[in-house]
């Protein structure tokens, strides 16, 4: 029983006092530009994108309703982030695409996150953030994840040194 406590102490007070902290910081760049995090991935995967990206693209990718999505969309769109154009085949659908402004927003705050990381690397190596998110994906996977048997490759700290060889 002893066991049990500790860890339940131990794990309530990394949520409490890392796992917020964390989501926080790294959510900063965001929130300075006026977005949430959420709102900053959706002007990112529009960004990545390498076709056409619909709604329903970014709901499914995201794993959330259509609903939650629309609202998310709808403050970037009257934020004028980002605008929606129809596609010749079928009107009913709707691409998205980033405005100017958008785009600049996307591309300052992917900046500052990645300039974070490189910062995180003086103390914390490469090697170690993979080790982390690795361990943290297992974890997720086996425990928390719905569908844990859609196994995908992890990415190692391997893998990236073999790419840039």
């Amino acid at each position: 029983m002893n066991e049990d406590m500790e860890f339940f102490n131990r794990f309530s007070h990394m949520y409490l006092h890392g796992f917020k902290n964390l989501s926080d910081m790294f959510a900063e760049p965001a929130t300075e530009h006026g977005i949430t995090l959420d709102e900053f991935y959706i002007l990112y995967d529009i960004a990545e994108a390498k076709g056409k990206i619909r709604l329903m693209d970014i709901a499914e990718s995201h794993g959330v309703t259509r609903s939650a999505i629309s609202r998310l969309i709808g403050r970037l769109l009257r934020k004028d982030y980002l605008y929606q154009e129809a596609e010749d085949h079928d009107r009913r659908n709707k691409v998205l695409k980033l405005t100017p402004e958008g785009a600049r927003i996307e591309h300052e705050v992917f900046t500052e996150l990645i300039q974070r990381n490189r910062e995180w690397r003086q103390s914390f190596s490469l090697a170690k953030q993979y080790q982390t998110l690795n361990l943290v994906e297992e974890f997720m996977d086996k425990f928390v994840n719905e569908d844990a048997s859609k196994q995908t490759k992890k990415t190692t700290y391997v893998d990236v040194k073999r790419a840039e060889a």
